[in-house]
């Protein structure tokens, strides 16, 4: 069943169950109205025969003429039927048979001066009224023949109406929800035009207050983090096969060239010197990749230790400094924390240790002077981390392509490298719960700020919703 479908009915359910509650609502009130006016008829009717029969001088034959001739201009089917104090019958209406009325309600009349007996066909009174101390009584019954006939006919028009607004309300409802549908039809024929060849479409919004074309905004913006997502892996694999061409393309034009020559020894050392500088090459792309497709998924936490961060910079700056004898790694504490705690995170150290690495590595390599300044600041919970060098900046391009595989500035086109260190640190990053960013700050100043929570913030480190 289409949504559309649905809705109508419940809709005209709607208006049905409101239209037949409304019209027996209406039929019982009028019902009782009717009752409650014909009951107030037969007391007058009662009281009227009582009062003649006790008030009409002459023989009982006379009083009994009298009540005849009243009873052949009842228009109700109208029975009257007196009773003495002690239930004896004094008369009754011709042809008339008379009621079986039980000592309680004589009773109840006499206390009550009237009691009423609902029926099914006929509504029936008994009155009393005391002459002389003496009770007397008046049973009168009859049929509301003009008011059932009113109720019949109030039935009739109220079914009628019940009816007659179900149809009605079910065209209307089949005319509003299709109208209403008509932005979701549209909606669902533009999302059918949209695969994965053109993602470039987009869905027309035509009413930005519309609750509708408010979920084709998000949908439109979904579009465009999913074409952003393919064209990165698009590029992700198009520069990987290229890095990955280029050593392969050297190591087989070496090997054809070897093969095609008499060489000699020297010149066949100097050739696999080469093959191996090339196979080196291409061994750290492939670990780069392996690396990079490794931390775009989460991480178990279960061997995460407790880190101090300072400790871990002096070990990163030792070994730059081994590696890179002419590099100068300073590092500084731009607040002292009183508590040492503040200093301290949940995670693996050797996945934070290889981040700050290659962040100091990058650092040296594109550092004027070769020196590369590391302060920390904690504050707030949060541990920050400012990695600053000097040499040419980034224009606002490249920072956004900045952390995007295989991404390299112009200041990098004298440098080797793969343009994927970056992407590797911000993917460890983000698995820590931190985040890194760049600045070009004055006196021509590059600065990497790395955030972490320190382990008082850091409830459940490892529970995270992936990687950028």
């Amino acid at each position: 069943m289409s949504l559309k479908f649905r809705l109508a009915i419940l809709f005209s359910l709607s208006v049905f169950i409101i239209l037949l509650a409304s019209a027996v609502s209406i039929f019982l009130f009028n019902e009782s109205f009717r009752k409650e006016e014909f009951t107030k008829r037969l007391v007058l009717e009662g009281s009227e025969c009582m009062q003649l029969y006790l008030s009409v001088p002459g023989p009982p034959k006379s009083i009994i003429e009298e009540l005849n001739q009243k009873a052949v201009n009842f228009g109700h089917k109208e029975n009257i039927f007196l009773f003495s104090f002690d239930h004896k019958l004094l008369y009754s209406t011709p042809g008339a048979e008379p009621p079986n009325i039980s000592p309680g309600s004589f009773e109840i009349a006499r206390k009550n001066q009237v009691d009423v007996f609902p029926g099914a066909g006929r509504e029936a009174v008994l009155l009393s009224r005391v002459e002389n101390s003496i009770p007397y009584f008046v049973y009168v019954s009859g049929f509301d023949i003009y008011g059932r006939r009113k109720s019949d006919n109030l039935k009739i028009l109220l079914t009628a109406s019940v009816l007659g607004g179900l149809i009605l309300s079910g065209f209307l409802a089949f005319f509003y929800v299709r109208h209403a549908m008509a932005p979701l039809e549209e909606l669902k024929n533009q999302i059918e035009k949209i695969n994965e060849k053109n993602l470039k479409e987009r869905i027309p919004v035509v009413n930005k207050n519309n609750e509708v074309w408010q979920i084709a905004k998000k949908f439109n913006a979904m579009l465009d983090r999913l074409e952003q997502a393919f064209e990165q892996r698009k590029n992700f694999v198009r520069h990987a096969s290229h890095e990955l061409r280029t050593p392969l393309a050297n190591m087989l034009s070496q090997t054809e060239s070897a093969l095609g020559k008499n060489l000699s020894v020297e010149d066949y050392r100097s050739v696999l010197f080469s093959l191996k500088e090339d196979q080196q090459d291409l061994i750290e792309l492939t670990n780069s990749l392996l690396t990079l497709s490794k931390y775009g998924k989460r991480t178990d936490d279960t061997e995460w230790t407790t880190i101090r961060i300072d400790d871990l910079l002096y070990q990163v700056a030792e070994f730059s400094q081994q590696m890179w004898p002419e590099a100068m790694v300073a590092i500084d504490f731009e607040t002292v924390p009183e508590n040492e705690n503040e200093l301290e995170f949940r995670g693996n150290e050797s996945l934070v240790r290889s981040a700050l690495q290659n962040l100091v590595k990058n650092a040296i390599h594109y550092s004027d002077d070769s020196r590369v300044k590391i302060s920390i600041l904690t504050d707030a919970g949060a541990i920050t981390l400012h990695f600053e060098n000097k040499g040419n900046q980034l224009n606002p391009e490249e920072q956004q392509r900045l952390f995007i595989p295989f991404f390299r500035g112009e200041n990098a086109s004298n440098k080797k490298g793969y343009g994927l260190g970056l992407s590797i640190v911000q993917r460890i990053i983000n698995v820590h719960n931190g985040s890194i960013k760049y600045e070009a700050v004055p006196a021509n100043l590059n600065r990497f700020t790395i955030y972490l929570p320190s382990q008082k913030k850091q409830k459940n480190p490892a529970k995270l919703a992936g990687l950028q």
